[in-house]
């Protein structure tokens, strides 16, 4: 499954629908085909895309224009990490959020990325440290086992519930994590991503 896949399976498994979804850091608005059938969906960016879907273009550390609670579903797909404020903005999209938020968080301890970093000497684009960069990069080198561990700190402060989904991106990443765990590496190697599934008690 993809990443999308997984946000209408978690909502449709604990029977979540017609409420209202907000899409934070939306990019091209992928999601909206996988959850027009389960949610009222509105996306959220810095900057507008090509097809001009973006519903409400801001920068997410500046607020979010919605009262507190109005929104059923909150989902933040590879966005938290583009922030400078990475726990501010937590704060603002649970603010709005009824029942549910939906992190997305990398792993830049996987394998791949040592490997680049090994060889070429540099990350990704999104980590390079380039005069006109702009806004739209990564802020914070998240990795295993750092990510769970400040998740469930958070979740524990603020009285919330946690599931944690591992995310391999395709079964050729999905096959390496396996053999990774099968020959006892560490995790971390072979997570490419982790969705954390964030319930309003």
């Amino acid at each position: 499954m993809n990443k999308f896949e997984y946000v209408s399976k978690i909502l449709q498994k604990n029977n979540y629908n017609r409420g209202k979804l907000l899409d934070v850091g939306c990019r091209g608005c992928e999601l909206k085909p996988y959850v027009n059938n389960i949610a009222e969906y509105s996306g959220v960016d810095l900057f507008q895309n090509i097809d001009n879907s973006v519903d409400y273009v801001l920068d997410v550390e500046n607020g979010l224009p919605f009262d507190d609670g109005s929104i059923d579903y909150v989902v933040a797909l590879d966005l938290v990490e583009h922030l400078n404020d990475f726990h501010g903005g937590l704060n603002e999209m649970l603010r709005v959020a009824s029942r549910l938020l939906i992190i997305m968080l990398p792993n830049m301890a996987h394998l791949f990325f040592r490997k680049e970093f090994l060889l070429h000497g540099r990350i990704g684009a999104k980590y390079d440290l380039t005069y006109d960069m702009g806004k739209d990069r990564h802020r914070w080198l998240t990795v295993l086992p750092q990510t769970d561990e400040y998740m469930k700190k958070y979740c524990d402060e603020n009285k919330l519930t946690l599931e944690i989904i591992r995310f391999s991106g395709g079964w050729k990443k999905e096959l390496f994590y396996k053999v990774t765990r099968m020959i006892g590496l560490p995790e971390s190697l072979g997570v490419w991503a982790t969705i954390y599934v964030i319930r309003k008690k």
